[in-house]
C-alpha cells in the first residue's frame, strides 16, 4: 500500500514539473552576427561554418550560383526603395577648393548619365549589353556572367537624392541606439529631419538634370582637376562610378580621377574613418548609414573632420540576406552565426530591421 501511494506521488509530481516546463517557454538563442569580407562569407557558407550572411551585390549572386546556398530575403522587402549608396564630398576639401560647387555639379551629372547609360544596358537586347557585363564582372571581382546578370537585376540605380530615406534611416539609427549620444548632442541636431536636410543637398543633381542633354566636352572645367575617389570593394552599388570613369565621362568634363589611398575600402565605416575623416578622400560613393551614423559618432566636434555632405544617389536595395539550402524561416538562424559586413553599415541596419519584425535578438 505505501508502495502504490510513493509512485502515485511520483506520478503525480512529474505530471507538475513537466506542465511547468510546459508553460515556461525557453529564452530564444540571438542571432549571432559576425563581421567579414565578402569573399570570407561566400567561402563560409559554402563550408557550412555560417548558415547565412547579409551582403552587398554581387556576393550573393556569386554564393548562389555557385550553389553554396538561397536568396532568402531582399532588402527591398524589408524596406521597399530603400536608400543605398551616395556620392558625398568632403566637408574640408569643400571649403579649400575655390571651384568646389562647379566641380560637384560634373561629378554629380557622371553620376546621371553612367545611371542612364546602366539602366539602359541592363536590357538583354541592348546593344551594350555585353559591355555593361564586362564593366559588371571586372568591378566585381567576379568570373561568371550569371552571377553578373543576377546582381545586376537585384539593384536598382539612381542618380536622385533621398532626404525622406535618410530621415527614416536616422531615425531606425537612434531607435538601435548606435549613435554615441555625447556626440550626437555635440552635433546641435534638433530631430532626425533636420540632420538629414543639413547632410543632403539636391542642388547639384538639379544642374545635372537641366544640362544632361549637353555634350559633355561643352560643360568641362577650364582648368582640368585631380579628385581623389573612394570607393568599396567589388561593391556592385557603386558601379556607376566604375562605368563614367572607364567610358570617360569625368575626362570629358576635366576631373582627372584618382584612386585615394586606402580605396576600395572594405565597408562605409572604414571609408568614413580612415578616408574621409584621415583626409585622404575628396569624393567618395558608400551606403548613407556609415554617412549617417560616423558623421557623428567619428567626428571630433572641435574641429568637425568628419563632415562630408551628399550630392547624389548611387542605388536604392540591391543587399540580400542569403541562407543555407537548409534554412526555411529567418528563425532557423537563431543560435547560428550570420556574416555580416560590419557595425553601421547598411546591411547591419537592414538585418536588425527584419529581426526586430520577426521578434529575434542578436549578439556580437
Amino acid at each position: 500500500m505505501k508502495n502504490s501511494r510513493k509512485i502515485l506521488f511520483v506520478i503525480i509530481l512529474a505530471i507538475f514539473v513537466s506542465g511547468c516546463l510546459e508553460g515556461k517557454k525557453a529564452p530564444s538563442e540571438p542571432i549571432n552576427l559576425v563581421k567579414m569580407s565578402g569573399q570570407e562569407m561566400i567561402q563560409r557558407l559554402g563550408t557550412g561554418e555560417i548558415a547565412g550572411f547579409i551582403m552587398w551585390e554581387p556576393y550573393p549572386a556569386i554564393a548562389v550560383t555557385k550553389g553554396y546556398g538561397k536568396n532568402f530575403i531582399f532588402s527591398g522587402k524589408i524596406w521597399t526603395e530603400h536608400p543605398c549608396c551616395v556620392v558625398a564630398y568632403d566637408d574640408d576639401w569643400y571649403k579649400k577648393t575655390n571651384n568646389s560647387d562647379e566641380i560637384l555639379k560634373r561629378m554629380a551629372l557622371v553620376q546621371l548619365k553612367s545611371v542612364e547609360y546602366i539602366n539602359n544596358a541592363k536590357q538583354s537586347d541592348s546593344p551594350d549589353h555585353g559591355q555593361l557585363i564586362n564593366y559588371t564582372l571586372k568591378f566585381g571581382g567576379m568570373t561568371d556572367p550569371a552571377a553578373a546578370n543576377m546582381s545586376l537585376a537585384d539593384v536598382e540605380f539612381v542618380y536622385n537624392t533621398n532626404v525622406a530615406g535618410a530621415t527614416t534611416f536616422i531615425q531606425r539609427i537612434q531607435d538601435f541606439k548606435i549613435f554615441d549620444m555625447t556626440k550626437w548632442n555635440q552635433s546641435g541636431y534638433k530631430n532626425a529631419s533636420d540632420y538629414a536636410n543639413s547632410l543632403i543637398t539636391n542642388d547639384y543633381v538639379e544642374w545635372a538634370i537641366n544640362n544632361k542633354d549637353e555634350n559633355l566636352s561643352k560643360l568641362s572645367l577650364k582648368e582640368p582637376v585631380n579628385i581623389r575617389y573612394a570607393y568599396l570593394v567589388n561593391d556592385i552599388h557603386e558601379l556607376p562610378f566604375y562605368v563614367g570613369w572607364q567610358r570617360g565621362y569625368y575626362k570629358d568634363l576635366g576631373i582627372n580621377i584618382s584612386i585615394a589611398e586606402g580605396a576600395p575600402f572594405q565597408n562605409g565605416a572604414f571609408e568614413m574613418q580612415n578616408g574621409f575623416k584621415a583626409n585622404t578622400v575628396d569624393v567618395g560613393s558608400l551606403g548613407i548609414p556609415p554617412v549617417i551614423i560616423h558623421r557623428i559618432n567619428s567626428n571630433d566636434f572641435s574641429k568637425d573632420d568628419a563632415r562630408v555632405g551628399v550630392i547624389a544617389g548611387m542605388n536604392n536595395e540591391g543587399s540580400v540576406i542569403v541562407v543555407a539550402n537548409n534554412i526555411t524561416s529567418i528563425k532557423d538562424l537563431q543560435g547560428k552565426t550570420v556574416g555580416f559586413p560590419g557595425p553601421g553599415t547598411i546591411q547591419h541596419v537592414l538585418f536588425l530591421m527584419e529581426a526586430e519584425k520577426e521578434g529575434l535578438t542578436v549578439s556580437y
